[in-house]
């Protein structure tokens, strides 16, 4: 059980300000009272270029806001579980940059399959320094709402699941200005909403798994920095894998 924790430690050192926010979770809920802890990375990258042509103040808007809200990077994640009377689960998740707040409900469709639904909370709060003494900010939150259906073998041995995540956020702050004589760093907001699809897969003995899952999603992102207006339409690919323990 130390290991995940100590693996955890090291990641969050050496994780940057961005990556996904995966799920690697099963579409079955935890029974009441058991807890999961889990230790992982997950990556984001973009497949699709920015609209406006480089070196335009669009496309340095766009390059901001991009980062700020799709946040294309390779991350730790370490989450915690916990089953809860009713068929419900909880749980709490950091990813580089977020924290995540979440619970969900199963239905039992069969002995082997279930279809969970779920709602996230997310709180972005992270700076970055700027150049010349100034120094950018961001805050953000947002919710998503995943709804999964999944099947598991006899003794939990290995299991599966697929299904549908959408998601909105709002991200504000400054950012440092790249005029010779600016003083003061520009302010910028912008807005996310996310559509796509999550499928995992998990593999184990008794209380140890490996958990793996890969989710696609279509980003509308809109915003502005100081006086100039963009939004831009990509396509991001969300990899993660975790070393997850029950007890």
């Amino acid at each position: 059980m130390l290991r995940p924790l100590a693996f955890a430690l090291c990641a969050l050192g050496l994780g940057g300000c961005g990556g996904g926010a995966p799920l690697l979770h099963p579409a079955h809920v935890l029974s009441p009272g058991k807890v999961t802890l889990g230790a992982g990375l997950s990556g984001r990258p973009v497949l699709a270029e920015l609209p406006s042509a480089p070196g335009t103040d669009e496309a340095q808007v766009e390059t901001m806001l991009q980062e700020r809200t799709i946040a294309p990077a390779v991350a730790p994640w370490v989450g915690a579980r916990v089953g809860i009377t009713g068929s419900n689960e909880a749980g709490l998740t950091y990813s580089g940059r977020a924290v995540r707040l979440d619970g969900r409900h199963a239905f039992t469709l069969s002995k082997s399959v279930a279809l969970s639904m779920g709602l996230g909370g997310e709180l972005l709060l992270s700076g970055r320094p700027g150049s010349g003494g100034q120094a950018g900010t961001l805050l953000g939150g947002g919710l998503d709402v995943p709804l999964l259906i999944g099947w598991k073998s006899t003794g939990e041995l290995y299991s599966g699941w697929i299904g549908p995540r959408a998601g909105i956020s709002w991200v504000s702050g400054t950012y440092p200005s790249t005029e010779p004589n600016a003083t003061k760093p520009l302010t910028f907001s912008g807005d996310h909403v996310r559509v796509g699809m999550v499928a995992g897969l998990r593999l184990g003995f008794r209380h140890v798994h490996v958990a793996l899952e890969i989710g696609g999603d279509w980003h509308t992102v809109s915003g502005s920095l100081g006086e100039t207006d963009v939004s831009f339409d990509q396509f991001s690919l969300t990899p993660a894998g975790a070393l997850v323990v029950g007890f």
